[in-house]
């Protein structure tokens, strides 16, 4: 009770301040944009802040720079835009064939399914031209009018961290890894040019805080390197690249690499887009592939072939058989990228990895069918330890998959769905049928049920285990519009795991719902509550049980979040969230969550400084009771940490155009607790109550 009432009153001051204001700005690219990386970020491991999302952004940023003009495009191309579903892109198509091309964005009104709601979160990325000039490739003209654009970023935590701190020599001599080889600043960098959406090439760049710079062990300079050359819809050439690259197909059950969007507040949308073949452009050391592949189409038909070799991280063992003959095994792989000690130099690309496959498929407007078979070699044998929970995980040097995916449109009804056989003979299997059944009612069902000895080691697709095995799932998402300017949505998604897995020591099973209502009169004001609730099973902790061998218990996690956007005026807008967590394992006490924040956003329309700055406090019972927050960033930098404890943060994200293709950034951000007196742990622990984190960027556009 104390709870509520010592945070009540700050809820009722700054929402009854909100509501005192009027009109606010419409939701721009950015918040769409949030809402995804929200998504994703709550869907892997909690919001692990290491991730980069940047290839799950990249169309998006590009599109919204470079619209799509939708009287000549492709089903394929108004895929790769997240709000638009397969049913809304046949309605489009259909409707510019029966009554000619259209003269206006808002002319999109007379499709069927298209509301106002949607056109405007359509708006930034589309535009309607009404001479749809056929594309002739010229060298020449590519040099011309190609854009080029180097971005490079520093960034650093200012108070020294246990890593970096002296220690003696005797000390450091009897434990290496107690200290970090390199300086505690990180560099990124990348270059990248690009024609149309026709040709893309460029490097990307990254050296971690902690890791040497053009010295010792990273003589060559940044630890990772990433560059590619591709090339798109050049006649029969769909798709061509060679260096580092992305191959998605079907449902993700086969071979899906790099991150998808999965289940979300959104409800509906939960159908994998795959698009074939792309550029990669990121620093994710472990999601990708390095070689060549190649898209050729012929008509409806199109075929892709692709090769990739590449050396990743891995913890090598030796081990010795009944001849006393010893061999290097693998126990497990690392996707972390970190090589700042010399336990994680020796991990650093210690085994090579082939993988090889191909796709052919028959895509209609209606129908689409496809067949995936893919390969992977290992230089080392993978052998995973002894655990039951390890019992049908992948050993060995080399795994095949195979897999038949399909989507079919008749009327307001699409299904989709994938079958999939690993080496072993286990069996994955994924249907989905997304329904229309009124113009203010959509439903998703999906089911999956993936074998405990399926195995597919590049999978992603839509299930609550990242093994991607182990699991039966019946999910149910919807989005209602049962008044004018009121939207529901959310989805329930029942699970169960037939076989152990980690943390949990038997089988067992969970549940996760959410359920949004958004309010929004206009285009200038939002407002929406959400709930949030997941059930998992977990072996009891040994901490609370003394028996010989401990059971399963439930953990339950609650999230409650009134969400409000709004401005002063054209140039200041206004964000502002309250969110109540909740956390209870088994018949323990419940540990409670309260994160408050305000977002200020200046958007001058001639004027070079722009900035983004919040103001935020948090008090949590303890890190089980974390709250995950989206912060904005610099340009292609995403954060999104988690808060507990008890404290406040704040920071602000500065934007100057400097020149005309010329941006800086700075962030700074600062994080106190109050109740602590060290932040982090182990070697980045701070001694102290405080952490600052800047980070500087520059871009260049020619």
């Amino acid at each position: 009770m104390k709870f509520f009432l010592r945070y009540g009153l700050l809820a009722v001051l700054l929402f009854g301040s909100i509501f005192a204001f009027g009109q606010v700005e419409e939701a721009d690219q950015e918040q769409l944009i949030q809402r995804r990386i929200e998504t994703i970020a709550e869907q892997l491991g909690e919001g692990d802040e290491n991730i980069d999302y940047n290839t799950l952004l990249d169309e998006l940023l590009y599109f919204s720079e470079h619209p799509i003009n939708i009287n000549s495009t492709t089903p394929n191309e108004l895929a790769q835009l997240p709000m638009l579903d397969d049913i809304a892109i046949a309605n489009l198509l259909d409707h510019i064939d029966a009554n000619g091309k259209l003269l206006n964005i808002y002319e999109l009104q007379a499709v069927k399914g298209f509301t106002i709601g949607l056109i405007r979160q359509l708006e930034p990325f589309i535009k309607v031209s009404d001479n749809p000039d056929a594309f002739t490739f010229s060298f020449k003209e590519m040099l011309k009018e190609g854009n080029h654009e180097f971005v490079m970023r520093y960034q650093q935590v200012l108070e020294q961290q246990e890593g970096y701190a002296p220690i003696a020599d005797s000390l450091l001599e009897e434990n290496p890894n107690r200290r970090y080889l390199g300086s505690p600043q990180k560099y990124w960098a990348r270059y990248r040019f690009t024609y149309s959406n026709k040709v893309s090439w460029g490097l990307t760049m990254e050296k971690d805080a902690g890791e040497e710079f053009f010295k010792g062990s990273m003589k060559q300079g940044f630890d990772f390197y990433s560059g590619h050359l591709f090339v798109r819809n050049l006649g029969v050439v769909k798709a061509a690249g060679i260096g580092d690259f992305q191959a998605q197909f079907g449902q993700g059950l086969t071979f899906w690499s790099g991150l998808a969007f999965g289940k979300s507040s959104d409800g509906v949308s939960i159908k994998r887009n795959a698009q074939g073949l792309r550029p990669y452009t990121s620093v994710d050391e472990n999601r990708f592939l390095r070689g060549g592949g190649a898209t050729l189409q012929f008509g409806k038909f199109e075929v892709t072939a692709f090769g990739s070799y590449k050396l990743i991280d891995g913890n090598i063992t030796a081990t010795t058989d009944t001849l006393t003959e010893q061999e290097e095994t693998v126990s497990s792989i690392f996707s972390g990228g970190f090589h700042r000690t010399p336990g994680e130099l020796q991990d650093r690309q210690s085994i090579a990895e082939a993988v090889y496959g191909g796709n052919v498929s028959y895509k209609g407007r209606k129908l689409s069918v496809g067949i995936t078979a893919v390969g992977y070699q290992f230089s080392k044998p993978i052998q995973r330890s002894d655990a039951l929970s390890n019992i049908f995980e992948f050993s060995g040097k080399q795994n095949s998959n195979y897999g038949l995916d399909y989507s079919y449109i008749f009327r307001n009804f699409h299904f989709f769905g994938e079958f999939a056989l690993s080496q072993n003979l286990g069996f994955a299997t994924t249907h989905g049928l997304f329904m229309t059944i009124d113009p203010r009612v959509t439903i998703t069902a999906m089911v999956r049920h993936l074998q405990p000895k399926y195995q597919a080691l590049y999978a992603n697709a839509v299930t609550e285990n990242s093994r991607m095995n182990n699991e039966t799932g019946y999910y149910l998402g919807f989005s209602v519009n049962p008044f004018k300017n009121w939207f529901l949505n959310g989805f329930f998604d029942i699970f169960k795991f037939p076989w152990l897995r980690f943390q949990a020591n038997g089988p067992s099973f969970g549940y996760e719902t959410i359920g949004q209502l958004i309010y929004r009169p206009s285009k200038t004001f939002e407002v929406y509550f959400r709930f949030r609730q997941k059930n998992r099973q977990l072996t009891e902790s040994a901490a609370f049980s003394d028996a010989p061998i401990r059971g399963i218990e439930n953990e339950l996690r609650s999230y409650y979040r009134l969400n409000l956007s709004y401005s002063l005026t054209k140039e200041v807008k206004l964000r502002s969230r309250i969110e109540y967590s909740r956390y209870q394992r088994g018949e323990r006490d419940v540990e409670q969550g309260f994160m408050l924040y305000q977002d200020i956003i200046y958007n001058p329309l001639n004027f070079p400084l722009s900035f983004n700055a919040r103001l935020a406090y948090f008090d949590t019972e303890s890190y089980n009771a974390r709250i995950y927050v989206y912060e904005n960033d610099v340009l292609y930098a995403y954060s999104f940490p988690a808060y507990f404890y008890r404290g406040m943060k704040a920071y602000v994200t500065l934007r100057y155009n400097i020149y005309k293709n010329i941006d800086a950034w700075v962030r700074v951000s600062n994080v106190f607790f109050s109740n602590r007196d060290q932040v982090g742990s182990g070697l980045e622990t701070i001694s102290g109550k405080h952490r600052t984190d800047i980070k500087v960027q520059l871009r260049f556009k020619f």
